[in-house]
């Protein structure tokens, strides 16, 4: 039986489905996130939770603030159903893509509408008009700098969960609310 509750002990402590925070008035979805300067235990351990309450939470992004830590990390997975029209090489389907310190370097004057949802925000989802390209740069989990292009859903999805990490909701770019539909999977 110890040895039963010790693989549990290991298992929690690599593998932690966290609760999302929710609410416009959340203090912690409202505070910008602070940097991150080194690639700790901790950090590591913070990048397998998100990836693994993204998954049951049904979503495509998650910032490190909606589980409650401010710091500067976001993750990123596209379901099957959106890979298509994904808009990066870095996009990888199946798996997810965790970003430190992520900072958009240029978008487009283009912009495109599209409906938003968020696991913050999980009573409604509004039409967001966004840029419909970017160039982004980053850190991988690994510590490895990237900079790459975006757009189409990726694109969309990073300005979202850079937004959290400014102490930003997609509410704050709307007019109009409409009713979340339980078939749809959101940002």
């Amino acid at each position: 039986m110890l040895m039963v509750y010790n693989i549990s002990i290991i298992i929690y402590y690599y593998l932690m489905i966290r609760p999302i925070e929710v609410g416009t008035a959340n203090t912690v979805l409202r505070t910008p996130s602070t940097p991150i300067t080194e690639i700790t235990r901790d950090v590591r351990k913070l990048a397998r939770d998100m990836k693994a309450t993204i998954g049951p939470a049904n979503g495509m992004g998650l910032a490190a603030p909606q589980v409650g830590i401010n710091i500067r990390m976001i993750l990123i997975t596209i379901p099957e159903e959106h890979y298509k029209e994904t808009g990066c090489d870095l996009a990888t389907l199946g798996e997810h893509l965790i970003l430190i310190n992520p900072e958009i370097i240029t978008v487009s004057t283009e912009q495109c509408l599209f409906e938003e949802g968020c696991l913050s925000l999980p009573e409604f989802y509004a039409e967001v008009s966004r840029p419909c390209k970017l160039t982004f740069r980053a850190l991988t989990e690994k510590g490895e700098k990237i900079e790459a292009e975006a757009e189409g859903i990726f694109a969309r999805i990073i300005q979202h969960e850079i937004d959290h990490l400014d102490g930003v909701l997609f509410e704050d770019y709307v007019t109009e609310r409409k009713k979340k539909e339980g078939h749809k999977i959101y940002i």
